[in-house]
């Protein structure tokens, strides 16, 4: 009995002084080139090539594209019609915002250039989270052209005019 609790302490011994090593030497080497892939790095200039003013000023297309996003994003909290009914809604405290009540009172204000912050940003002391590391800036646009069409945001939305569409960067706050 002695001689097989030996050898089975031998060969757990063996296990993490060989295998453990083993383990972090091949996380060593392949770390790098797994992080690599799936965070891959943004060569600035990229980033500088897109149009970032259509992206801004939006179109019919990119209102389209965030009802989809609104969708498959933020119907859990602000429910499929954006009335703050989502499914998620009742253990919400704040509830989430409805979109629909052009008289709802709101943290920032309803111009696109706050709402685009507050995608990006999430709104403190609510359950709104920050979308940036999720959506991209065309993505969180898209979302604000389309919310800039409901019935509760409709009235008090300036569209983007062609004078902050060219001032805007991603890494800039208006």
């Amino acid at each position: 009995m002695n001689n097989q609790r030996t050898l089975e302490l031998f060969i757990i011994g063996g296990i993490l002084g060989i295998g453990a090593p083993c383990a972090v030497l091949m996380g060593v080497l392949h770390g790098e080139r797994t992080g690599a892939i799936a965070y891959p790095k943004v060569k600035t200039e990229e980033v500088f090539t897109v149009d970032y003013k259509s992206i801004v000023m939006g179109s019919p297309e990119d209102e389209e594209h965030g009802k989809t996003l609104f969708q498959n994003n933020c119907m859990a909290c602000h429910g499929a019609m954006a009335d703050g009914k989502g499914p998620a809604a009742s253990a919400l405290t704040p509830p989430p915002r409805n979109f629909l009540d052009p008289d709802a009172r709101w943290t920032r204000s309803r111009e696109p250039k706050d709402i685009y912050q507050t995608l990006s940003e999430g709104s403190p002391g609510t359950a709104m989270v920050a979308f940036s590391a999720m959506l991209s800036v065309q993505d969180r646009w898209a979302l604000v052209h389309y919310l800039g069409s409901l019935p509760g945001v409709q009235g008090k939305f300036h569209p983007v005019d062609e004078a902050m569409a060219s001032a805007w960067r991603p890494e800039k706050k208006l």
